[in-house]
């Protein structure tokens, strides 16, 4: 038998799409009072959000039948026909956040409209109105929801950590904010003002506020008008770009969302500029005529379809790349770099290319060991690691020797070197703090900037001597024994441990942990070394235990002779 489903239960359903954790909330919460024309927005949270979420703002407030309306589905004043459908420019219109989130939680709301000597107080739990009396209240809203999830334990116990939680409620805080210069916003979390940002007249103020100045030096601006879609904003200096994803923003008519297709139209003009694995910082706005895009995809609203996608794509592209160019974004050519190799490519489907060496491998083996018992071996002696022929080819070191090629792998060679240099500093029970000349304040994006302020014991275990400054700025004293000074790399490091943490590589063994930290110190060492750096890094590689064998798996090089050279030509 088939049964309409009673409207509690269709809005705990429904409330499964809407309202995935404490941020969700934020979100419908904070657009409905940009909707309501509010200049001021306040955010209190308690627990990350699970206890308590609270927004007051100064918009036009609602009237005692609206109050009590507000939550029931599908209950909203943006719009009363289809046609509406076809020129959406507020942010909600479906109906159904506020029905969603009082279904999980316990709601207050009091509200008054300015022309209202009193205003309103309305009490709804599980979607029903509890208590609605009169009240003596400020301009505009202030709703508060308690206990989310309250009711759906099974929906409470998934939440991640409070640090967790607190890092997708800052960035849909952020998400929000970044859309509205004008208005005022600010956000308290456990009495403990994270953010007050202040109205401003321009986008890059507000970019500068919330993610910090430092990264406002690296953006340039974006500007192109088509009679299709017209693209604002800013795109980052490639040199300042991460393997980790944080400050990618992408905004249609004001209205954060998400796009695989529309990213990848901003990173194609960077494809010569980045390394591998690499995403600039952006925030792109797009206005186009709402007739022509549509955002009543999905109940969140993070999603869009575009009419002309394919057009809108080559206009990004476009507009990112004249940027680049007008910036003298360019390639660099290194003259440093031996000229470039072309190695046959040897398909892995050819049997006859794979020979079997004739001799078992030795891990230990070391070319430059003349002492050593391999020495004895050799019919003829190798050069000095001081003095032998070698270039920088790619990612690789290739060294010539009367016995064939040695190939180095730049980042795995690094990764040994620094393991090797980190492990017995790291291996106390109170790692050897190198003091730095003078206090290095590095400013990170708002959620790298919780996680570090979560794990600064973490840090601490790795010889980092970090303290926070608030404002998404932390700053350093001090640097495990062995690391450069050099402030980029410093930086990049901090950022690549960041997002260990954030995939629970850190904190299993000191091994491991060592490991990580070297992994991270390589992979900020973007730039390839110079012929002398090379002969010091394969030098150093030489030096170190285990040298064929990077500590996060691989090996650090391998030896062709010269007999396998003459079986592949």
């Amino acid at each position: 038998m088939i049964n309409v489903l009673p409207g509690n239960l269709a809005n705990l359903i429904a409330a499964g799409e809407v309202v995935g954790r404490p941020a969700s909330v934020l979100k419908e919460l904070m657009e409905n009072s940009i909707d309501a024309g509010a200049d001021n927005i306040s955010v209190y949270v308690e627990d990350a959000g699970r206890t308590v979420i609270k927004v007051i703002d100064n918009g036009s407030g609602m009237d005692t039948e609206d109050a009590k309306i507000c939550f029931e589905r599908h209950a909203t004043s943006k719009i009363s026909s289809p046609e509406d459908l076809e020129k959406i420019m507020s942010y909600g219109f479906r109906g159904e956040a506020l029905a969603s989130i009082a279904a999980v939680s316990r709601v207050v709301l009091k509200t008054r409209r300015e022309q209202d000597e009193v205003g309103v107080e309305v009490h709804c739990t599980q979607s029903q109105i509890q208590l609605c009396q009169q009240v003596s209240t400020p301009k505009g809203c202030i709703i508060e929801v308690r206990d989310l999830f309250y009711n759906t334990p099974a929906r409470r116990k998934f939440l991640k950590t409070e640090a967790a939680e607190l890092r997708h409620i800052v960035q849909e805080f952020g998400r929000v904010a970044l859309t509205r210069p004008q208005i005022a916003f600010s956000l308290t979390h456990n009495n403990k003002q994270l953010y007050n940002l202040r109205p401003v007249q321009m986008f890059v103020q507000r970019i500068a506020d919330f993610c910090g100045i430092s990264l406002v030096k690296e953006l340039a601006a974006v500007s192109t008008d088509t009679s299709l879609v017209n693209v604002s904003g800013f795109v980052g200096n490639p040199t300042d770009a991460r393997k980790t994803l944080g400050n990618q923003y992408l905004f249609v008519n004001g209205r954060y969302f998400r796009s695989p297709y529309i990213h990848k139209a901003i990173c194609r003009p960077y494809e010569d500029l980045l390394k591998e694995g690499q995403t600039p910082s952006y925030f792109l706005f797009l206005d186009a005529d709402p007739s022509r895009i549509d955002v009543n995809i999905h109940p969140a609203k993070t999603e869009v379809k575009f009419e002309d996608e394919q057009m809108i794509f080559e206009i990004v592209t476009a507009a990112v790349r004249q940027t680049l160019a007008r910036n003298a974004f360019t390639p660099s050519i290194d003259f440093e770099t031996a000229p470039t190799i072309d190695f046959p490519a040897i398909s892995k489907e050819a049997p006859h290319f794979v020979v079997p060496p004739k001799i078992d491998f030795d891990p230990l083996f070391n070319p430059f060991d003349f002492d050593g018992p391999h020495a004895q071996v050799q019919q003829q002696p190798l050069p000095s690691s001081n003095s032998m022929d070698l270039f920088v080819q790619g990612k690789y070191i290739i060294a010539q020797s009367d016995h064939g090629l040695m190939i180095v792998s730049v980042q795995k060679a690094r990764e040994r070197v620094f393991y090797d240099s980190f492990f017995p500093n790291l291996a106390e029970k109170e790692p050897v703090v190198e003091q730095t000349l003078y206090p290095m304040t590095i400013s990170l994006s708002p959620e790298n900037h919780f996680l570090a302020i979560e794990n600064i014991d973490v840090f601490g275990r790795f010889g980092f001597d970090l303290r926070d400054l608030g404002q998404n700025d932390v700053v350093l004293y001090g640097l495990p024994s062995g690391m450069s000074c050099e402030r980029k790399g410093v930086e990049d490091t901090l950022i690549e441990l960041l997002s260990a943490l954030r995939r629970g590589l850190i904190g299993e063994t000191i091994a491991q942990d060592t490991a990580t930290l070297a992994h991270s110190a390589a992979m900020s060492m973007q730039n390839m070394p110079t012929k002398a750096e090379a002969q010091l890094l394969v030098k150093e590689l030489m030096d170190c235990r285990q040298c064929a064998e990077a500590p996060t798996g691989g090996k650090t090089f391998t030896i062709i002779t010269n007999e396998e050279i003459d079986k592949l030509i």
